[in-house]
């Protein structure tokens, strides 16, 4: 028979577990409404809530009082809970949510000084980028502009004697190599 004394203890210890349940139903309520879930995901996490609070209890009984689950268990997690619901949920929700608050403006911090680091460190490259880019698009463009010009020039003063000559070797090759036989498009 276990003494008395250690029967208190385990009774507190499963008011303590009913707490420690509140407080993790506390923070899954905060988390959720501050993700804002929808249904799928609502669904999704109430599963995921459950099966981590059960391994939760199942693990601090398990270190309590070796796993036993007997009547006062039950009604100590039951009181636990009610306790911190009706005294401290208000408390913890409050805290849980300013804290939530300070993490998201300095992660929102930390994200802006991020990005200004990766603006500073790329801005000398970007002006040397643009430096190179500017002048070579440029003349680039001239370039193009004058080939295509001579190409014009001299596809009208040299391109119709060279097309009777390719024409002509075209000829006298299909006659030896019948590979060669083909239609000319540009006659």
């Amino acid at each position: 028979m276990v003494p008395l004394l250690d029967q208190f203890y385990y009774f507190a210890l499963t008011i303590f577990v009913g707490m420690v349940c509140g407080f993790c139903y506390d923070l899954y309520k905060v988390t959720r409404g501050t993700l804002r879930l929808r249904r799928l995901g609502t669904a999704l996490g109430d599963v995921l809530f459950w099966l981590m609070l059960t391994l939760v209890v199942f693990v601090l009984l398990l270190l309590g009082n070796w796993g036993e689950v007997r009547l006062y268990v039950l009604l100590g997690l039951a009181l636990g809970a009610v306790i911190y619901l009706h005294f401290l949920s208000r408390r913890a929700t409050s805290l849980l949510l300013w804290a939530f608050r300070v993490v998201h403006q300095f992660l929102k911090l930390l994200l802006k000084v991020f990005f200004f680091l990766v603006t500073a460190i790329c801005f000398p490259f970007r002006i040397l980028y643009l430096s190179i880019v500017i002048p070579l698009k440029m003349v680039a463009g001239i370039t193009g502009k004058v080939l295509r010009g001579a190409g014009a020039l001299v596809h009208k003063l040299v391109g119709k004697p060279i097309s009777r000559v390719k024409r002509g070797i075209r000829g006298r090759l299909s006659s030896i190599f019948p590979i060669f036989e083909y239609k000319d498009d540009n006659k």
